[in-house]
C-alpha cells in the first residue's frame, strides 16, 4: 500500500467577474496566515506570462528560508468571458507549509493530482491526502536532458527547456520532477518551476519550458545533449557526478536532505552528498601534472589571438579538473599569465558558451576556490573593469561576503540582484544593506525581501536581532529617502511589523527606544509609536529616564531634572457638596484631572522632602503611574453618583414646592 501524507493548504481564486473591464484579481481566498493582498502578490510575483495553451502549472515557494511555503498554481480556461468577449483564466492557487511536503517527501506530480480535483473557493483550509514520491519511477526518468538541467540549475541561473512544444503538460511536469530529484530535495524550498512560461514576460521562474530562450538564461533542449559536460563550472562537475552514480542512488541520496536550503548552500552540499568516495579528484587527468598549468594557459591566450576557438574549448576542458588540486603559491603564478594572456578580458567574436567556459576556468584556476574582496579588487584593476559576463561568472563561485556586496551593484539589473538577495541569511541580507556608502538599488530590494519574509506575523525570528543591531537601517532608510519623512515612517513601519509582527507591544517598543538614538532614527521612533498606539508615552519617558540614570545623579537632582519633563498637577475641582470629602491624598500634591499636554498621563516627581522617602527606579514609578491613575479614576466615579442624587433630589424638591404653591393657590 502506498503510504500517503496529510496536507492543510491554504488556497486562492485568481480571476476576474465575467462580462466586465476589470483586472485580473483575488476573487476568493481562504482566512488564515495569509490575505488577499498577500495572495494577490504572490501569484502576480510568480507569473509565467499569459500562455495561450492550458492548463499550466506553476510551483512556486514564500516565506523565508527557515519557514518557507510551497505553492502550486493551476492556470486554465475558464467558460466565462470579459466584457471586450475575451476568455477568463482562471487560476488556483494552493500555498501548504514547507515542513508537511518534506514529512514525504512528495512529488509535484502527486500535489498536481491532489489539488487537481478540487474547485474554489472551499469552506477554510483544504486538506489533501499525497502520495510520497515515488523514487523508482523518477529514477527511470533520469536521462541526459534532466541530468543537464538539473546540472545548469546549480549555477543560480535560469534555465529554458526550448522545442518542448509537442510534449503534454503531464509530460512537462514529469520532468521538472526527475530534474528537482537530481537535486537535494532541501532546494524546492527555494526552487520555481513552471511547464510554460512567456518567453518575452519578465518573470522569477528558475526552470520552466518556453518557446525560446531568455536573454541571460542557460537552454536545454528537449531530448537532446546540449554538451553541458563540456563546462569546467559547477555545472560540469555535477554532471559528471550524476553519471558516477545508478540514478536510483541519486534520487535516493538527494530525497532524504529534506532541509530546507538556498541555492548557495547547494552548490556546496550537492556535489558533497555524491562524493562520498573522492570521485572529485578522480577527475584529474593522469597524463599531464599541474606544473603545466602555466603551458595550458599560454595555450588558451595564443588561440584566443588567433581564434581558433575549437582548440582553445579543448584546452579548457583539460585545465578545469587542476584547479581544485592548486596551491595558493601555484595559482599567484597563474594569475599573472591569465593577466598577461587577457583571458578574462573582453572578446567579442567568443560564444557566450565558450566565454562562459574560459571565464569559469580562469576565475578557478586564478582565484579559487573562494573569491574574496581582494581578488575582486585585482581582477577589476587587471580588467579595467568588471563587464556583466566576468561579473555572472564570479557570482557562480563560491564567494565571501565583503566580495559579494562589492559585486551586487555590478549586477546586469535588479532582478538578479534580487535573486542573490534571497539566498543570502536574514543577517547577512541586513549587513548588505547597512554596509556603507549606502547603495539605493540593493537597501530598496533588502527592504522588499524583509517584507516578505517576515510578514504580518514575524514568520523569521532572525529579522528583529539582526535589525536591532544595524539600527534597524534608519541611516540606510534615510539616505534613500533623505528628503520624503513620510516615505520613511512607511518603510520604518512595514519593517517593524515585519520584525515583531502587529502585536507591537511595550516590550517592542522599549527595545526600539534604546537612548542615545542616531538622528536618522526619528522616522522609526515615530513609526513605533504610531503601532504601539494609546499609552505610548509612558514607554517612551521609562526608556529616557533609563537613559538619564546613565549620568550619575543624585536622587535629589535626577527627580528634580525629570519633574521638568511632566505637567503641572491640577487641583482637583471643587465638590458640589459643601462638605469636603474626607480622604487622604494619594500623592504628596493634590491629584486630578491633568491638561491635555505631551506628556499627559504622567504625574509629576514630588517635591524634595527633608528626609526623602527610599528612592525607587525611575523605571518602576512610570510602570505605576498607570495603577495610580485608575485608582484616582475609581474615587471620582464615585463622586460623580453622590452628586448626581443630590442634584436630582433638590430638582424633585423644587417641583413639589411649586406644586404645594399651585394647589394652593387654586
Amino acid at each position: 500500500m502506498t503510504r500517503e501524507v496529510r496536507l492543510t493548504a491554504e488556497w486562492a481564486l485568481w480571476g476576474k467577474p465575467s462580462h466586465t473591464r476589470d483586472d485580473y484579481n483575488i476573487l476568493e481566498c481562504s482566512r488564515g496566515k495569509f490575505d488577499h493582498d498577500d495572495f494577490g502578490k504572490i501569484i502576480t510575483r510568480y507569473s509565467p506570462g499569459t500562455p495561450t495553451d492550458l492548463p499550466q502549472v506553476t510551483v512556486s515557494w514564500v516565506g523565508g528560508i527557515e519557514t518557507p511555503y510551497l505553492g502550486l498554481a493551476i492556470q486554465e480556461w475558464s467558460d466565462r468571458r470579459d466584457r471586450l468577449g475575451r476568455p477568463i483564466a482562471d487560476t488556483r492557487y494552493f500555498c501548504v507549509p514547507y515542513g508537511q511536503i518534506a514529512d514525504g517527501p512528495v512529488s509535484y506530480e502527486g500535489l498536481y493530482d491532489a489539488f487537481d480535483g478540487h474547485a474554489l473557493p472551499v469552506d477554510g483550509p483544504l486538506g489533501v491526502n499525497v502520495p510520497v514520491l515515488d523514487r523508482e519511477a523518477i529514477a527511470d526518468r533520469a536521462d541526459r536532458t534532466a541530468m543537464s538541467a538539473a546540472a545548469l540549475l546549480l549555477t543560480d541561473e535560469q534555465v529554458c527547456v526550448v522545442r518542448g512544444e509537442a510534449t503534454t503538460m503531464r509530460e512537462r511536469l514529469r520532468f521538472l520532477d526527475t530534474v528537482a530529484a537530481l537535486l537535494p530535495y532541501g532546494l524546492r524550498a527555494r526552487l520555481t518551476v513552471s511547464t510554460w512560461t512567456d518567453s518575452s514576460a519578465e518573470h522569477r521562474i528558475k526552470l520552466s519550458f518556453a518557446k525560446h530562450t531568455r536573454d541571460g538564461a542557460y537552454s536545454v533542449t528537449w531530448g537532446a545533449d546540449d554538451g553541458v559536460a563540456a563546462r569546467r563550472d559547477i555545472a560540469g562537475r555535477y554532471l559528471e557526478l550524476l553519471q558516477a552514480l545508478s540514478a536510483e542512488e541519486v534520487v535516493t541520496r538527494l530525497a532524504e536532505q529534506t532541509e530546507p536550503l538556498s541555492f548557495r548552500d547547494a552548490q556546496h552540499r550537492a556535489p558533497a552528498l555524491l562524493d562520498d568516495y573522492g570521485r572529485t579528484t578522480a577527475l584529474m587527468p593522469a597524463r599531464w601534472s599541474s606544473t603545466q598549468v602555466g603551458d595550458f594557459l599560454n595555450a588558451c591566450g595564443d588561440c584566443l589571438e588567433r581564434e581558433r576557438y575549437e582548440e582553445l574549448g579543448g584546452l579548457l576542458a583539460k585545465l578545469n579538473p587542476v584547479a581544485a588540486r592548486l596551491t595558493d603559491d601555484e595559482r599567484r603564478r597563474y594569475r599573472e599569465i591569465i593577466r598577461v594572456e587577457r583571458l578574462l578580458g573582453e572578446h567579442p567574436k567568443l560564444s557566450r558558451s565558450l566565454e562562459t567556459h574560459l571565464y569559469d576556468t580562469a576565475l578557478a584556476i586564478g582565484y579559487g576556490p573562494v573569491l574574496t574582496a581582494g581578488a575582486v579588487e585585482r581582477i577589476t584593476e587587471d580588467t579595467g573593469g568588471l563587464r556583466r559576463p566576468l561579473v555572472n561568472a564570479m557570482l557562480r563561485m563560491t564567494v565571501e561576503f565583503d566580495a559579494l556586496v562589492m559585486l551586487l551593484p555590478l549586477c546586469s539589473d535588479n532582478e538578479r540582484k534580487m535573486d542573490i538577495l534571497r539566498t543570502l541569511q536574514t543577517g547577512d541580507l541586513v549587513r548588505v544593506a547597512a554596509r556603507e556608502p549606502f547603495d539605493p538599488p540593493i537597501v530598496q530590494l533588502v527592504y522588499r525581501e524583509l517584507v516578505i519574509r517576515g510578514g504580518d506575523s514575524a514568520e523569521d525570528p532572525a529579522i528583529a536581532p539582526a535589525l536591532r543591531k544595524h539600527d534597524y537601517l534608519a541611516a540606510a532608510i534615510g539616505a534613500v529617502h533623505p528628503d520624503d519623512g513620510e516615505i520613511r515612517f512607511a518603510w520604518f513601519k512595514s519593517l517593524l511589523v515585519a520584525a515583531y509582527g502587529r502585536s507591537f507591544g511595550r516590550a517592542e517598543l522599549a527595545e526600539v527606544l534604546r537612548f542615545p538614538l542616531p538622528p536618522e532614527s526619528a522616522g522609526l521612533v515615530a513609526a513605533a509609536v504610531d503601532l504601539y498606539g494609546s499609552g505610548a508615552r509612558n514607554v517612551v519617558m521609562s526608556a529616557f529616564c533609563e537613559f538619564l540614570e546613565q549620568a550619575r545623579l543624585t536622587p535629589k537632582t535626577l527627580n528634580h531634572v525629570v519633574g521638568h519633563l511632566l505637567p503641572p498637577p491640577v487641583p482637583d475641582p471643587q465638590p458640589l457638596n459643601p462638605q469636603p470629602l474626607n480622604r487622604q491624598p494619594l500623592n504628596p500634591q493634590p491629584a486630578g484631572p491633568q491638561s491635555v499636554r505631551p506628556l499627559d498621563g504622567l504625574n509629576p516627581a514630588p517635591s524634595p522632602r527633608p528626609h526623602p522617602r527610599p528612592r525607587r527606579g525611575l523605571l518602576a514609578r512610570f510602570q505605576s503611574l498607570g495603577r495610580e491613575r485608575e485608582d484616582d479614576s475609581r474615587r471620582r466615579d464615585r463622586m460623580i453618583p453622590t452628586v448626581g442624587w443630590v442634584l436630582i433630589a433638590s430638582v424633585l424638591l423644587m417641583v413639589a414646592v411649586a406644586l404645594v404653591f399651585l394647589f394652593t393657590g387654586l
